[in-house]
């Protein structure tokens, strides 16, 4: 590959760097920077500098990118700018088709017109409990919605949600009953959507429940209906890509639909424009995912290659497509999907395949799999060792499925008989599909769970890749190994990078990171001999979002912890347990702790110690009042996490001349009125405080006469709903304290006559 053949490439690069300098670079500097490039070049160009001018045009298109990249204000009538939260009666438009992901919960993507009467500008994600009405894409619909600013946990290393919905220009949330929803107008849904429903309910009637779910999600990507099961099979064995509409599919049907034209004997154009015509149609039923796009825009500049008597070149197919999408979605630079579908596509491209069905195979696995390793371990801290194999049975049996269950949809729609039959041919191959991916999952370390790689690393890494795939075409045996030798290296060094967080040695500091998870609790405490404890794991259980496996797992592996110390549930909340399941499951743990097994003794870890508060003295009561208190310190420095106690047990720990004067306290209950009382406040005599509380929560926490309180008793306050994660940070002589969501660092000095 030469940049001869390819010219598209470097334009797309640099429009994608243009979009990722975006937020660091003003407007008015990206216009000044795009207009003197074009008169740079187009001066260059005039006096035969042609090198010159193809340098500065790749500075306009990097410019052009950082222009479309850049964040445009909100309009003056937006929602996110008419006092949120409150409760309003909306109308709007329905953007897409409504998602149904829980029995008694909708999604609905709502373009706002009213709100209360006023006129609205802005599109809104709303959840509604309950079984709808009717509804599809581009129906106006009318509701009582609760409106919230579109937001997400921070924390370090973990998903940004409301930054993701941002991207997608999604700036309110919104949460409603079914009933309320009132449909002004009777709008018929559009062919695309018709044709979904009738492939669903087709499907739904031919074959069992988890096979049609998993028919389903191999044909338009719907996983909906999904087992938990099947689908935590696919991700364990790495081959989830076959269940996200992507290349894989539209690559299927393109050939598909090529091979019958010529089978019918059309003509070579009239087969082109034919498959053309049925991929873009296809891409319209599914959805218009990034993946999807890449794939059509691919496959339809392909197929018009072939339709005008032209080769087509795959590497600037895939470039056009980049910047296809990124001019109408900037966005998407940042979507996983995006980056795995790009990635996985590029490593197919330009690695050299060897010939042989098994041995080429494999190496088209390998080649995508090491492409797309720097995404999955930034986005998901996954390592596959299984999906390069599995692969090979996976891809194949999952290829003759979607076929076939193309061919039977199809046939169904014509007669219910036939398809029948389709379908019951179908079946054997999803059930050997189904096979093949819960042997594969059950192969020990099938995944493993690694730290994300920085820029550093992965600019390490592709540049090792890069060097190696051009060693072949240097002019001497001395350049190869030269080449090899320098790949070789930055190939090691990405790994050394990337695998720092895992092996550094301990700093003998204590490290406590109350995460924000919402309304619940999940404590992580870094010891100085670098042992870590999970105080809480954050809610979890049925139709809740998981903090354990979304919040807490990904903190602790970029962290570069895969082994906890120690395990303590307080009590048995669900905003509180719930998450502890996920963290059992991902991790080796060596302790578990809970209200009656906790150590009866102080347990010492390096420097710091770490003490059990005693339980109450009589049984029963409020289950908040017997959960575990435990006390952290080191040096000067300690913290009291008081879980969810209440007064009474608060007066039962003064009384009992248990030791509780610390340092920093997080607060119990997440800040309810029925918690922190004076008297418990003055025996603790913190200097600062912790309240891990959710955004907007429905109980009023932190309550106002806690906040009041802490501030009589000169306590400095952090909140999680509108701090992000509060680090805490000591030696055992100074307190840092980190706000993560402003990036802001308060210091501490707890030497009396120290100078800090």
């Amino acid at each position: 590959m030469t940049l001869e053949r390819t010219p598209l490439a470097p334009l797309a690069v640099a429009f994608g760097i243009g979009i990722v300098l975006a937020p660091l670079i003003e407007p008015g500097v990206l216009w000044t920077v795009w207009l003197a490039a074009l008169a740079i070049g187009a001066a260059l160009l005039t006096l035969g500098e042609a090198r010159g001018a193809a340098v500065t045009l790749l500075v306009a298109v990097a410019a052009l990118g950082a222009l479309r990249g850049t964040e445009e204000p909100l309009p003056a009538d937006h929602l996110a700018r008419i006092g949120l939260p409150r409760v309003a009666s909306v109308e709007g438009r329905l953007a897409v088709e409504p998602t149904r992901w829980a029995p008694d919960r909708t999604r609905l993507l709502i373009d706002a017109e009213r709100a209360d009467g006023a006129p609205v500008s802005g599109r809104i994600q709303a959840t509604v409990y309950g079984v709808p009405p009717s509804l599809t894409e581009g129906q106006r619909i009318a509701a009582r919605l609760k409106l919230h600013p579109a937001t997400g946990f921070h924390n370090p290393g973990t998903f940004d949600y409301g930054a993701h919905l941002a991207r997608q220009g999604i700036r309110v949330v919104a949460t409603g009953r079914a009933e309320s929803i009132a449909t002004p107008d009777d709008r018929a849904p559009p062919w695309s959507v018709r044709v979904r429903r009738a492939a669903v309910a087709a499907i739904g009637e031919a074959l069992p429940p988890g096979s049609a779910a998993l028919l389903a999600g191999l044909l338009l990507g719907d996983r909906t209906d999904l087992p938990r099961d099947v689908d935590e099979a696919f991700r364990l064995a790495g081959v989830y890509h076959v269940l996200a509409v992507s290349g894989f599919n539209v690559a299927i049907l393109a050939g598909a639909a090529w091979a019958l034209c010529r089978f019918l004997r059309l003509p070579r154009r009239a087969g082109a424009a034919t498959a053309i015509v049925i991929v873009i149609g296809f891409a319209l039923v599914v959805g218009p995912s990034p993946s999807v796009l890449r794939a059509v825009v691919m496959a339809v500049l392909v197929l018009a290659a072939l339709l005008l008597e032209r080769d087509a070149s795959v590497t600037n197919s895939l470039a056009l497509a980049a910047v296809a999408i990124l001019a109408v979605r900037p966005g998407d630079l940042f979507d996983p999907g995006f980056q795995l579908s790009f990635a996985a596509t590029l490593g197919i491209v330009v690695a050299p395949l060897p010939r042989g069905a098994i041995v080429g195979a494999l190496a088209v696995s390998a080649a995508a799999q090491l492409a797309v390793l720097p995404v999955t371990l930034a986005h998901f801290n996954q390592l596959s060792t299984i999906g390069v194999i599995a692969n090979l049975a996976v891809v194949p049996l999952a290829g003759a499925a979607t076929v076939m269950g193309l061919v039977a949809v199809g046939l169904s729609l014509l007669s219910e008989t036939i398809g029948a039959v389709a379908f019951d041919a179908v079946w054997p191959v999803l059930l050997a599909l189904r096979g093949v991916v819960a042997l594969a999952a059950r192969v020990p370390g099938a995944v493993v769970h690694l730290p994300a790689p920085g820029p550093t690393a992965v600019t390490c890494y592709i540049g090792g890749l890069a060097l190696l795939l051009v060693q072949g075409r240097a002019a001497s045996t001395r350049s190869r190994r030269v080449h090899q030798g320098v790949a070789v290296a930055l190939l090691a060094l990405a790994v050394g990078i990337a695998a720092w967080p895992l092996v550094q040695p301990p700093d003998g500091r204590l490290r406590i990171t109350v995460l924000d998870v919402g309304q619940g609790d999940a404590v992580v405490v870094e010891m100085p001999d670098g042992r870590t404890i999970l105080v809480d794991a954050g809610s979890g259980g049925p139709m809740r979002l998981d903090a354990g496996e979304r919040v807490v797992a990904p903190f602790l592996w970029n962290r570069g912890v895969l082994r906890l110390a120690g395990v303590a549930v307080t009590h048995d909340d669900a905003d509180h347990a719930g998450g502890a399941a996920a963290v059992q499951r991902l991790f080796w743990i060596d302790e578990r702790w809970t209200a009656l097994s906790a150590p009866s003794e102080p347990r010492r870890f390096g420097r710091a110690l770490v003490t059990p508060l005693p339980p109450p003295a009589a049984p029963g009561g409020r289950r908040n009042d017997a959960g575990l208190v435990l006390r952290v310190e080191l040096g000067l420095a300690s913290i009291l996490l008081a879980a969810d106690i209440g007064a009474a047990r608060e007066h039962e720990l003064v009384v009992s001349g248990a030791r509780l004067a610390s340092t920093v306290l997080k607060v119990a209950h997440h800040g309810s009125r029925f918690s922190t009382t004076a008297e418990f406040l003055r025996a603790v005599r913190p200097i600062a405080a912790a309240i891990s509380v959710g955004a907007h929560n429905a109980y009023g926490h932190p309550d106002s006469g806690v906040l009041a309180r802490l501030a009589e008793e000169g306590v400095g306050v952090y909140r999680t709903d509108r701090d992000g994660a509060v680090i805490f940070e000591t030696d055992g002589g100074t307190l840092t304290v980190t706000r993560w969501a402003q990036r802001t660092v308060d210091r501490f000095c707890l030497e009396p006559e120290g100078i800090c």
